[in-house]
Formats: C-alpha cells, sequence, structure tokens
C-alpha cells in the first residue's frame, strides 16, 4: 500500500533509475550531458548547498517570532534571542545560527497557496507551480545541466536524511541524466561508505574494465534497436564515464569523511544532519556543483515544542552555523551558494496535540553566500506571522535568487524532449534585497 501523508495526497511514483549490471545506471546517467558536450561556456564557476527541510518548518518558533504578540499561541514558549546583526533576533534554540547572521540573510515575507506537502515540495523544489502536463526539474538539475564539475567528479549529490512527507527529487523533463548522486546511509557512522565508490563483489577495477568493454559491445549490437528507455540510451559511453567517478581519487578523498578532522567533525555535530554539512563542504571543495541535504521532518502536528526542543533545532542550528563558518574561512562562502527553505510554515494558533498545522500564507527561509548580501531581514509578517505585511515574495521568486546568485539565467528556455519550450523558472524574480 502507497504511503499515505497527512494532508491526504499520496506521493507521486517517479521513475528513478535503477542498477544495471555491475555499475548502476543511475551513476552513468548522471554524466550524460557531458557525454553530449553540453559544458555550458557562461560557467559561472559558483556552487550550490540547497538545505530542505520536509514538512515545513515553524517560522513562529525560528526566523519570525512575536514575543510582544498579545496572543500566547503565537508567542509560543521559545524567547527570542539577539544575534550578530543589531535589531535582529532568532530563537533561543539556534545560538549558533544568531552568531552567524551577518553571514547570511532572512526572508520572512515567503508566501503561496499551496499547503500540502507533495504540490508544496515540488512548487519549492523547482520554482514553478506544480503542472499535471509537465515536471520541472529540480534546482540542482538545473545546476548540474548549467554547470559542469571536474571529470570523475559527479556534478550533483543528495544526502537525503530523512526524506519526508512526500519528498523527491526529480529530474523532471531534463531526463535522468541530470539525476542526483544519492548517497544513502549516515555519515557519522563508523562504517560510513558510499556504495556506488566500492567495487562491488570484490571485483577489481581491471575486471570491471573488462565487463564495461563488454558492454559496450552489447550497446553496439543493439544500435540499431529503437530503445525508448533512458537508463538504455548510450551505455557505453555512460558507463566508462561512470568508472571514471568509480576510479576517482579526488571522490573518494571528499567522500571519506573519517580523515575529516575529530575537532572540525565535532564543531558541525555528531548528528547525521551534522555531518551531512561537513560532507557536503567536503564535496563543494573537490567541484561537486550542488549538494543536496533533506532534513526532515518539520510536519509539528503534535507536540511542536518538544519535538523543535529535543529533535529538530539543535542539530540544524550547529549544522547549518558550522557550515557557513568553515565555508567562509576556507573562502569558499564568496563562491558558494547556501539556500535553507521548508514548502511552507506553520500556524499562529496551536492545535489540541500542541502542534502547528501548515500554513502557506507566510513562512521564512535564509540565504547565503555567492554575492548574497548577509546580515539582513528582508519582508515582514503581521502581528501573528500569518500574512506578510511587505511585499511578498514568492517560491518562484526565491528560485529565482537562488539561480540569478549561481550565475544562471532563470529565463533561459529549456526544451522538453517533445520540443516544447519551457523557462526554467516562468513567473519569479530575483529578489532585489539579496543583491543590493
Amino acid at each position: 500500500m502507497k504511503k499515505q501523508y497527512c494532508d491526504g495526497i499520496r506521493r507521486r511514483d517517479f521513475l528513478k533509475a535503477g542498477a544495471l549490471g555491475s555499475l548502476g545506471v543511475s551513476l552513468a546517467g548522471l554524466l550524460r550531458h557531458e557525454a553530449a558536450g553540453a559544458i555550458n561556456s557562461n560557467d559561472s564557476g559558483k556552487n550550490a548547498i540547497f538545505i530542505y527541510l520536509p514538512g515545513g518548518q515553524s517560522h513562529h518558533d525560528t526566523w519570525d517570532m512575536k514575543p510582544d504578540s498579545k496572543d500566547a499561541m503565537v508567542r509560543g514558549e521559545f524567547e527570542p534571542i539577539a544575534t550578530s546583526v543589531p535589531g535582529t533576533q532568532v530563537s533561543e534554540l539556534m545560538p549558533n545560527l544568531a552568531r552567524q547572521a551577518d553571514n547570511y540573510a532572512i526572508i520572512r515575507s515567503v508566501c503561496h497557496t499551496l499547503a500540502a506537502h507533495a504540490p508544496g515540495q515540488q512548487y519549492m523544489r523547482s520554482g514553478n507551480p506544480p503542472n499535471p502536463s509537465l515536471e520541472y526539474p529540480n534546482h540542482g538539475s538545473v545546476v548540474s545541466k548549467e554547470h559542469a564539475a571536474p571529470v570523475g567528479i559527479p556534478p550533483y549529490v543528495s544526502l537525503p536524511i530523512r526524506r519526508t512527507n512526500g519528498g523527491v527529487e526529480t529530474p523532471g523533463f531534463l531526463g535522468v541524466a541530470y539525476s542526483s548522486f544519492a548517497v544513502s546511509g549516515d555519515p557519522n557512522a563508523r562504517d560510513f561508505s558510499v556504495r556506488a565508490l566500492t567495487t562491488p563483489g570484490g571485483l577489481t577495477l581491471k575486471r570491471i574494465e573488462k565487463r564495461i568493454a563488454f558492454m559496450e559491445g552489447l550497446d553496439t549490437a543493439f544500435r540499431e534497436v529503437d530503445l525508448k528507455s533512458q537508463q538504455l540510451d548510450g551505455m557505453d559511453q555512460f558507463y566508462q564515464q561512470a568508472y571514471e567517478i568509480l576510479r576517482s581519487a579526488n571522490a573518494r578523498r571528499a567522500f571519506d569523511i573519517q580523515n575529516e578532522n575529530d575537532k572540525v567533525r565535532e564543531h558541525y555535530g555528531r548528528t547525521p544532519f551534522g555531518q551531512s554539512c561537513l560532507l557536503a563542504r567536503r564535496l563543494v571543495e573537490v567541484g561537486v556543483r550542488c549538494v543536496a541535504i533533506d532534513f526532515g521532518s518539520w510536519d509539528t502536528h503534535k507536540q511542536n515544542f518538544s519535538t523543535l526542543k529535543n529533535r529538530m533545532l539543535p542539530p540544524f542550528d550547529q549544522g547549518v552555523a558550522a557550515l557557513l563558518e568553515d565555508l567562509k574561512t576556507r573562502g569558499l562562502l564568496e563562491n558558494t551558494v547556501v539556500w535553507c527553505t521548508g514548502e511552507f510554515g506553520r500556524t499562529p494558533k496551536i492545535n489540541d496535540n500542541a502542534g502547528r498545522d501548515h500554513w502557506a500564507r507566510a513562512m521564512s527561509m535564509i540565504m547565503a553566500g555567492g554575492g548574497i548580501k548577509g546580515g539582513q531581514v528582508i519582508g515582514a509578517t503581521d502581528e501573528n506571522a500569518a500574512e506578510p505585511v511587505t511585499h511578498p515574495y514568492s517560491p518562484d521568486d526565491a528560485a529565482a535568487s537562488f539561480l540569478h546568485a549561481l550565475g544562471i539565467d532563470h529565463k533561459m528556455e529549456y526544451h522538453t524532449p517533445t520540443g516544447r519550450p519551457v523557462l526554467i523558472s516562468r513567473d519569479g524574480d530575483p529578489i532585489p534585497e539579496l543583491f543590493g
């Protein structure tokens, strides 16, 4: 039985590249754009880290607190604290991020109308409202198409710590060539390893070379057959490129988090999320162009305050703050765009289960790096954090801002396999204050 989420919507079944032979087609397909010569001459050299919070983080209890509200439900149980930016406050449960406030911008006036997980996530991950006749690519797929990675380095890596509430990543009409290199497992575990970088079944690289040659022969034999599957198209070239990742010393070193300095690991927090943030920094250092981290679930219909206090906010605060500090110290923040968001906010009112429900009419997110002006708060909401009282920004605008910071034209026109022209983000425009 398919899983049904709290809003009654069943998650769509998306095509996922499976394993075929000794190397997965999903790994091989990651580099199809290189085989097709799709290296963009306008590559800005910038990288992206997209931290997604499936379920919808409560803006009332994090970024947009209302301590002066007459309504105790709106105020909530947490107190605000000062940050490194005078006049800006955040939740007391985010002391590390409070100290890093000069490195990121808080956007408080984001709103939309899709208060259900699956459509809300599709909207936020692609910058386009869901369309039943067209599947839009997520941001990481767009980045991997426009920004080429070094040989042997996957351009787009996803770290799904807890992907919940209908969360999916899809390359949409771009095809599986732009799917992410998904890394499962807990990077905080002692035995953490990346399966795709381990030779399967005790095979040596020399034996894998022979298998690749065999597959090339099969591909040649069937070249005249009209195979519609994207996963089988041109396997000879793509397996060879997958092999380049398999034997890449740089890729192996980047994923080998066990060799990281213990003090650095402790600074990020010895949690799955904290170590994923550290791994993201290691990956962009070697040329991965987009790292996506899913950290959920923030769907706090029950026990909102205890869940945030005991489970969600401490690792989130430590991991993101350490990431921003580390990127800046290493001179990487200028060329790395960090975006942290969920699909919507939570209700001003507390329900009978001590939780907050879905609320898309107001939400908060943060952006940093890549020329984005940190140390500011953009937009404001009313006394209940229920609606923007300043210019409202949409997920389309947030996506356009993210792409703009990466040097990607959000109005660029792509074409679907049927030739249909599609803009990357049709209705969005960069948020001016981010680049002022």
